[in-house]
């Protein structure tokens, strides 16, 4: 599995158990890059694979976002 998608699965662990809210504010993508010591293409990455599972949002400007209600797995 690649390193982006390792990411992405402990995030969404974190959105599912709580540690997560609705509504919180996840860190710019570099400064997410340099906490979890990746590169910024690979926090690109898993931000937009966070986004393509429905967990959170961006908005220009204001940052990317916990989605207030994670949506129910698909068939």
């Amino acid at each position: 599995m690649e390193e982006y998608r390792r990411i992405a699965d402990r995030v969404e662990a974190a959105v599912r158990d709580g540690r997560l809210s609705p509504g919180d504010r996840l860190p710019p993508q570099r400064v997410f890059a340099r906490r979890h010591a990746i590169a910024n293409s690979t926090a690109i990455r898993v931000y937009g694979e966070l986004a393509r599972r429905g967990l959170v949002v961006g908005e220009v400007g204001r940052g990317t976002f916990v989605r207030a209600a994670p949506p129910l797995p698909g068939p």
